[in-house]
């Protein structure tokens, strides 16, 4: 019992809820024996606290690294300006406590990656209020790792969006990743990050911006080696940089990553939406179906669409035939580890693939033909963009193929 500890539902809890538990079919008991994390504390992820706390969810788990920016005091309901500078899922978690005492309150101000498995095991339900894809897509491979429901939420200005991952029975995120993630995310995704500080000041003075190539290297020091990773550089990245070198990253940032809109209003309607489905999942049905699909709402036009979304077998992420014996991959003998890794990079859209073959990590200057490897062997990816190795089952190719 993950926040109850044993408490009774009686007296003053049964007065605090007592008009949710006159719904049909409602369990107060299962919510107070239940976990959720939520991972993105910004317009959404306040919104979403603030509701399960109010209703009552065993114990909220908030993870989030970043501070809180004056900017942000539009949207983001849990915070105020007393509360700038400080890191949002510490303040959040101070909040909710007040809302609701009998809601047991975690809050972490670490990048969600940094965890282990351990950390999500007893949690219900994971909720993804991210705004960058790359941690989305390890939410998403940890979740269906974890056969953990996945609750992700996203907005942009008029729009949002919510799609529910049920591992092995609906679509996870990368199912239609293709086809829903916009193209300059995909392209920045597919560049492999073993790169030269050289080519990151290429790509900068393709934007307008001129660098010296030493302030290009320091950033390389740092793992922001794109322009993708100035981009989404966060507070506990800036907070490792010396004050030059954070001045440069966020006015490269001002210059490269326009502020998208975002309205509250926005947030509170996918927020409201995205709350209700967690409650359901914790329900089990008898609050009726968990939504299946993504559902898209657009505020110009006021309407709910609901876009249907296969799960897809062949999923390099969630589908069984992968899951158990691996994607099949075919490589050169002639071809180097670095030549295979940027392949794998085109294919996945693995920035920053290391591959592992039996207890090795390949060196890229190797040719495949000088390593042993055969036709049915496993290669492992390695890539902060999963939270287990992508298992490859090598086919050689033959010259004359």
């Amino acid at each position: 019992m993950p926040g109850s500890d044993g408490v009774e539902l009686s007296g003053e809890l049964l007065e605090r809820y007592d008009r949710q538990l006159r719904l049909e079919g409602w369990d107060q008991r299962k919510l107070m024996d239940s976990e959720v994390i939520i991972v993105g504390v910004g317009a959404i992820g306040c919104e979403l606290a603030k509701d399960l706390t109010l209703m009552g969810v065993g114990k909220i788990v908030l993870v989030d690294n970043d501070v809180i920016e004056l900017s942000n005091l539009n949207r983001q309901m849990l915070f105020t300006d007393s509360d700038i500078g400080r890191p949002k899922a510490e303040v959040a978690a101070e909040k909710l406590k007040a809302m609701n005492p009998w809601v047991k309150i975690e809050s972490y101000y670490r990048d969600v990656r940094e965890f282990d498995l351990d950390f999500f095991r007893d949690s219900n339900v994971i909720a993804s209020c991210l705004d960058n894809w790359p941690t989305r897509r390890w939410l998403n491979s940890l979740a269906v790792e974890l056969d953990k429901p996945l609750v992700d939420a996203a907005m942009d200005g008029m729009y949002a969006n919510l799609q529910i991952v049920i591992p092995g029975k609906t679509a996870c995120l990368e199912c239609h990743g293709e086809e829903l993630i916009p193209r300059e995310v995909q392209l920045a995704e597919c560049t492999l990050r073993r790169r030269k500080p050289e080519d990151l000041l290429k790509d900068l003075r393709s934007e307008g911006i001129d660098l010296s190539l030493e302030t290009v290297k320091r950033l390389f020091d740092h793992g922001i080696k794109t322009i993708f990773d100035i981009k989404y550089s966060q507070a506990d990245i800036l907070e490792k940089l010396d004050d030059d070198l954070r001045r440069v990253v966020v006015d490269l940032q001002e210059k490269l990553k326009p502020k998208m809109p975002a309205l509250q209003s926005i947030a509170s309607t996918i927020a409201g939406i995205a709350s209700t489905e967690i409650i359901k999942i914790l329900h089990g049905r008898s609050l009726g179906e968990i939504l299946n699909g993504l559902l898209v709402y657009d505020g110009f036009n006021s309407r709910f669409t609901v876009v249907e979304l296969e799960r897809r077998e062949d999923c390099f992420v969630c589908g069984d035939y992968v899951m158990e014996k691996g994607v099949e991959f075919r490589v050169r003998l002639e071809e180097t580890v670095m030549e295979l890794k940027k392949r794998i990079a085109e294919r996945f859209g693995f920035p920053d693939p290391e591959l592992l073959y039996k207890r090795w990590r390949l060196s890229d200057e190797k040719k495949i033909s000088e390593l042993g490897i055969k036709s049915g062997d496993m290669i492992y990816v390695e890539t902060s963009r999963r939270y287990m190795p992508l298992p490859l089952k090598i086919e050689i190719e033959e010259l004359n193929d």
